[in-house]
């Protein structure tokens, strides 16, 4: 048993062998009290004065082969322990570098079958499970470059062909190597999908805005009176102000597409909408100058007719005062 070549084929099978092996050191520990007591006991009859049923040197020589086996026994057995554990150790680094690839693989496949989202919510919630496999990664990272150190140990020693263990730790650092590709990639298409829909959710909002803008400005109310139209005209002045300051990020739209990726950018849907708000916006502001005017316009009307009216009143009075 103890001068066997079997180390297992699989960590399972050393475990099960270092169990047996840890019975195997239990009755030779067991045994060792035993010879050392029968040991002692045959010493004392080398000792004997007078009549000696045996030649001492020969009991001597009996107890120190004894003793000799005992201890080359306790040899062997250490010599297989420590073959045991190294190989348990072996059979533990492929285990884990098993483990990874299966873990790798998982994340591939995961990968493999991502979207990158259908509009800006859905893209978040991907953006932000992708955060949450990043951290995963990063803790698997740390636990396979343990694992390598690991294989580096054991390839030191020197115990074990290294073929094996060197093809299967490059091996796995290639994949390694290709997932984390894999998952830049998509952190960067994840990050191109959610610039692109940010920027159309912005250009939505420019455009509702717009649309609610063209319908205050282009409305036919001029008021009735100098008072009514000068609260119109104070409005429509705070309108024109939120209409230029507008200006910047229409102008900045094509900025913006430009960053966007090629994909998205080049998109006829995308760009004839950046036209249409440049359009929408010219309307906005060119209807916004003619309110204006007409506005201008309609109060000096109505400032006309209260300097009138107060003429004819100035008139009656005085062809009253007259008529006395």
């Amino acid at each position: 048993l103890l001068v066997s070549k079997d180390l297992g084929k699989h960590l399972l099978e050393v475990e099960d062998l270092l169990q047996k092996h840890g019975l195997l050191e239990a009755d030779i520990s067991a045994q060792t009290e035993r010879v050392q007591a029968l040991n002692a006991a045959a010493l004392k009859f080398s000792e004997l004065e007078g009549y000696q049923p045996c030649d001492p040197q020969i009991i001597c020589n009996r107890v120190n082969h004894v003793q000799t086996c005992l201890e080359e026994l306790g040899e062997l057995a250490g010599k297989r322990r420590k073959e045991l554990e190294d190989s348990r150790q072996l059979w533990a680094f492929f285990q884990e570098m098993e483990e990874a690839e299966a873990w790798i693989r998982e994340k591939e496949q995961i990968l493999a079958a991502k979207t990158c989202g259908r509009d800006l919510s859905s893209v978040l919630t991907l953006t932000n499970k992708h955060k949450s496999m990043l951290g995963e990664l990063g803790s698997r990272r740390a636990l396979l470059h343990q694992a390598m150190k690991r294989g580096e140990q054991i390839l030191a020693k020197k115990r074990f062909s290294p073929g094996g263990i060197q093809e299967k730790m490059r091996e796995v650092r290639l994949r390694w190597k290709k997932l984390e590709e894999v998952t830049g990639l998509h952190q960067q298409r994840l990050q191109e999908a959610l610039n692109f829909f940010q920027f159309s959710a912005e250009t939505d909002d420019l455009v509702a805005w717009l649309q609610d803008t063209y319908r205050i400005v282009s409305s036919d109310d001029f008021g009735h009176d100098d008072y009514s139209t000068q609260a119109l005209l104070r409005k429509h002045r705070a309108v024109v102000e939120e209409v230029e300051k507008h200006r910047a990020a229409v102008l900045a739209l094509r900025k913006q597409l430009a960053l966007l990726a090629p994909e998205h950018r080049q998109g006829v849907d995308v760009q004839i909408r950046v036209v249409e708000v440049e359009q929408l916006y010219g309307e906005v502001a060119e209807v916004a100058v003619l309110r204006q005017q007409w506005l201008q316009d309609a109060l000096a009307v109505y400032r006309m007719f209260s300097e009138v009216h107060a003429c004819e009143v100035w008139v009656d009075e005085k062809e009253q005062w007259l008529e006395r």
